[in-house]
């Protein structure tokens, strides 16, 4: 059994990584989990890599699991560090390359010997760069457990409002008189436990889910839409779901036999609809995709799967081309943390972030007058937050 470490963006109670750290616990012998985005702020950089390089020596680490995001903390030549100097496999996973993958996913993969993506449409994109994947997701079954409870709920929605054109769906189905149960970011009910949000999706006899992407970064985003994780949930807790197209939702669940698709604010309504109408279709589409669901996505089988894969890879080319546009965005995070290292009184971390920007060289006008303002108000934001909690305590 491999001796583990599972080094992610975030660790939060509740969200898919918590899914992924249950497989990789029953799979693995994990000797420590790890909030990236939390260490790195609080040690610094040098200190931070000097952390994991330690943990590799003395606990014999062989996997590593990385989890990559959008906030470009993480070195790709720290990860090619691993590589060369310990005897460490390096699975990175990659949620959100439906949009990151230019700016960011295809630079760091190229560290990986295997690549954990959640969209069977997106592994060719990384084929063609020689990047070895593996692609499914997994979910604790039992926190996302089928509760057979009367449907009082016609429709429901539970997530950010804003995201996408989910508002202009929302407000079409009221205008025609579909009364959705909202809750989450945005709504009047606001964000919701797990468990609440269970209850809902149980007790609804039509769950929606949106493929919208949230990125402003650029226009063309607004094309994208993306599998998130939510029809597996809903299915896994035996309810029903109607879903905006994305693609790779087909090789997910069978359309129109386990979970239906809409495309557009007419046939949504339309299938609405149908679907009140005939419960008894409706009902065993759910139970088809919640046999689908258990079978296919329970968190330790996929890690398994996952791990399976990586054996049977072949020793990866690994290479660290870079672009200015690529290092041009780790350049802003460097200056953001070089400010945060200051403020934290660590000397030697803002030396090291110095070092970095000098290594990478693509220093922009805006590193002055965004990232350095950004890092100031974040330190005192979060220090606000803290005086008032222990004021409060």
């Amino acid at each position: 059994m491999y001796n583990s470490l599972f080094i992610n963006e975030n660790l939060d109670k509740g969200s898919h990584s918590e899914d992924s750290l249950k497989g990789i616990v029953e799979c693995t012998n994990l000797i420590e989990a790890i909030n990236y985005s939390t260490l790195y702020k609080s040690l610094g950089k040098g200190e931070f890599e000097k952390y994991i390089k330690n943990l590799i020596t003395v606990n014999n680490i062989d996997l590593i699991f990385f989890g990559i995001g959008a906030g470009m903390i993480i070195d790709i030549f720290f990860i090619k560090e691993l590589t060369e100097n310990f005897d460490v496999k390096i699975i990175i996973g990659f949620p959100d390359s439906e949009h990151l993958f230019e700016d960011v996913d295809r630079y760091y993969a190229q560290a990986a010997d295997i690549v954990w993506i959640y969209n069977p449409s997106l592994e060719k994109i990384f084929n063609m760069y020689g990047i070895s994947t593996f692609c499914s997701q997994g979910f604790d079954i039992n926190r996302y457990k089928k509760t057979i409870i009367k449907k009082s709920i016609d429709v429901s929605f539970i997530g950010g409002v804003n995201r996408g054109k989910r508002k202009e769906y929302i407000d079409f189905l009221t205008l025609n008189g579909i009364n959705v149960e909202l809750a989450g970011f945005g709504t009047e009910r606001g964000v919701i436990s797990t468990t609440e949000k269970n209850m809902i999706v149980c007790q609804s006899r039509i769950n929606l889910n949106f493929t919208g992407v949230l990125n402003n970064d650029r226009n063309i985003y607004n094309r994208i839409k993306q599998p998130k994780g939510r029809p597996q949930e809903v299915s896994l807790l035996g309810s029903f779901v109607l879903s905006e197209y994305a693609s790779g939702l087909e090789s997910m669940f069978n359309i129109g036999s386990e979970i239906d698709l809409f495309d557009s604010k007419e046939e949504l309504l339309s299938k609405i609809k149908f679907y009140l109408a005939n419960g008894d279709l409706r009902e065993s589409m759910a139970s088809k995709a919640n046999m689908k669901a258990i079978s296919l996505y329970e968190t330790s089988y996929v890690v398994k799967k996952l791990l399976s894969a990586l054996e049977g890879e072949k020793k990866a080319n690994k290479t660290y081309y870079l672009d200015p546009e690529f290092s041009s965005k780790f350049t802003s995070a460097r200056f953001y943390y070089l400010v945060q290292s200051f403020l934290h009184g660590n000397f030697k971390g803002m030396n090291q972030e110095m070092q970095s920007i000098l290594r990478y060289r693509s220093v922009r006008l805006k590193n002055f007058y965004y990232d350095i303002p950004r890092a100031f108000y974040h330190f005192f934001k979060d220090l606000l937050r803290y005086t008032k909690k222990v004021g409060f305590e």
